[in-house]
């Protein structure tokens, strides 16, 4: 049904505190002062809703979508180069594989094949995904799905690469082609990998070299540099600055070609999944301190990065709030009042879940602020927005007040345009600040399809995987943030490097992903597991002479 602005309108004048003296909406437009400054959106869609526009380029370069991690890299490395024509899917190549590897029976070549297919694929619960171990594989073939079609989403297109690898002059290129020389080199490959390559590159020839420039000159990366320059840089560059460092660490391992590139994946999950929490708990608390300009008696704690991103990401508001335990590789029991399991509902149901409608609120924001006659501010700039408001004078308050409001009240009724006006009245929260009604009505609306731009990413980025796991299920009664060995193996890596460091020192490095052991059974449980790992040094009993170093430290000289 589609909602009569008339019936808006006069829903609008009824409202008191919602249409302010020289706020009313006519004909589809905000007005102030009888001058429309804001057209109502109309469009209502569950995929695509004008209401919900979070697109956010300092956060990200687009709204990422769930697909399983294995993939990740490949789809990255695709926009890093071209290829002519339709390229094949990944099981054509396997079923030629299969028939032109070497071996002179039936039985022998099934046996290679099988060997080969196991390096060159990951095997999920029900889909293999070819590895990008080779350039020409990832620009030379498509995934396909468990029913042999394309699977039609990337969660990440290529630009993300750049974006990570973005600094506040440019973009390292350096950094890529570091990387991106893993997968043109063959030199460690076998006299079996190079057939396999052959018979690859015979199925798609055509194929251009992967190169740094194709990926920056490509247009989604062009527009994501022109979007993140507008933006005024990205959303808390120290944490990009700490991806660039421990990639570089990453890329300076000695280490099979595929241990590698599982390595390269999992930094970038592991990144990417603690990215969109460190966002969604940073904006929702800035857009608290927004709130509380107009709400005083119930304002919160000034929060670390209340005034913007600044420093290291130690002093990050998601530092410390990430509480884990170390998986054990057997059963272990959770309790509901574990402190990893609390911090997971709290962070996923009360930040992450609710990333989408805390970036719309923003947005909305903004578009208000300059349609009260404040100034224009950059995408996401929330502590900018608490300056203005703050300093602006009690005219430009009230108006930005009053339009918030009124934006609440038209999406409720747009959602809902046959409701009673007093069951619609709500939308407005009398007594509420207005970008607060704001919130809360995107909320209302909004509530059920939160899930799949932040909670179902993380989930495969960092759960729904055999290893490499940052959460946990213990079936269906609890989820929790849980390390195991993998991740572990990783974090001890970027942490240390290749130095020797006291675990204090440690500790506080995992703070700076928001990492923290749920309580002092967990550290004591956590220096365990180094030590079986063989990352772990006691030189006494003083709390002081416990070291965490790296498995291949000992071959690092004039360290530790």
């Amino acid at each position: 049904m589609e909602p009569s602005n008339a019936s808006l309108e006069r829903l609008v004048s009824r409202l008191r505190g919602v249409a302010d003296a020289d706020v009313a909406l006519s004909e589809g437009y905000i007005t102030v002062l009888g001058k429309p400054v804001l057209q109502v959106p109309r469009k209502i869609s569950t995929h695509r809703d004008e209401w919900l526009r979070h697109d956010a380029p300092a956060v990200y370069p687009s709204v990422p979508h769930g697909q399983a991690r294995a993939t990740l890299l490949f789809g990255i490395l695709q926009d890093c180069g071209t290829a002519e024509g339709a390229r094949p899917f990944d099981y054509e190549l396997d079923q030629e594989l299969r028939t032109k590897l070497p071996g002179d029976t039936e039985e022998k070549r099934t046996a290679v094949a099988d060997a080969v297919l196991e390096k060159f694929w990951y095997q999920g619960q029900k889909v293999k995904y070819l590895l990008p171990l080779h350039a020409s594989l990832a620009l030379g073939f498509r995934q396909s799905s468990s029913n042999g079609k394309r699977m039609q989403y990337k969660m990440f297109r290529g630009n993300i690469l750049p974006f990570l690898c973005s600094t506040s002059s440019g973009v390292d290129e350096d950094l890529l082609e570091r990387l991106l020389d893993v997968f043109r080199s063959r030199a460690d490959f076998t006299q079996l990998d190079r057939e396999v390559l052959r018979i690859a590159e015979s199925l798609s020839p055509n194929v251009s070299p992967l190169s740094v420039q194709t990926l920056l000159s490509s247009e989604g990366t062009r527009n994501m540099l022109e979007k993140l320059e507008s933006a005024g840089g990205a959303f808390c560059q120290p944490s990009l600055e700490l991806f660039q460092r421990d990639l570089a660490e990453v890329l300076s391992m000695r280490l099979p070609r595929r241990d590698l590139i599982e390595q390269v994946t999992l930094l970038l999950a592991l990144h990417l999944a603690t990215r969109l929490y460190r966002v969604s708990l940073v904006l929702a608390n800035q857009l608290d301190q927004v709130i509380s300009l107009f709400a005083p008696d119930e304002a919160p704690a000034p929060s670390a990065c209340s005034q913007g991103c600044v420093g290291e990401t130690s002093a990050c508001d998601l530092a410390g709030r990430i509480r884990f335990r170390v998986g054990s590789g057997a059963f272990r029991a959770v309790k509901l009042t574990d402190a990893c399991v609390e911090s997971y509902r709290q962070l996923t149901s009360g930040y992450l879940v609710p990333l989408p409608v805390t970036i719309a609120t923003a947005n909305l924001a903004a578009d208000a602020l300059r349609a009260a006659e404040g100034p224009e501010i950059a995408s996401l700039d929330l502590p900018r927005m608490h300056q203005v408001l703050n300093t602006g004078g009690e005219l430009l308050a009230r108006r930005f007040d009053a339009i918030t409001r009124v934006i609440a009240v038209c999406r409720g009724f747009q959602q809902y345009p046959a409701a009673p006006a007093d069951v619609l009245e709500r939308f407005a929260r009398n007594g509420s600040p207005g970008i607060y009604a704001l919130r809360e009505s995107l909320l209302e609306v909004r509530r059920s399809a939160m899930r799949h731009e932040g909670r179902d990413v993380v989930h495969q980025l960092v759960k729904e995987v055999s290893s490499g796991r940052l959460i946990q299920s213990n079936g269906t009664r609890a989820t929790f943030f849980e390390i195991d060995e993998a991740m572990l193996f990783l974090l001890v890596r970027t942490i240390c490097q290749r130095k020797i460091i006291p675990f204090a020192e440690f500790l506080e490095g995992l703070a700076r992903y928001g990492l923290h052991p749920q309580d002092p059974y967990e550290e004591d449980f956590l220096q365990k597991s180094l030590e079986r790992l063989g990352m772990f040094a006691r030189y006494s009993d003083a709390a002081e002479s416990a070291y965490v170093h790296h498995v291949d430290a000992s071959q690092a000289t004039g360290e530790g």
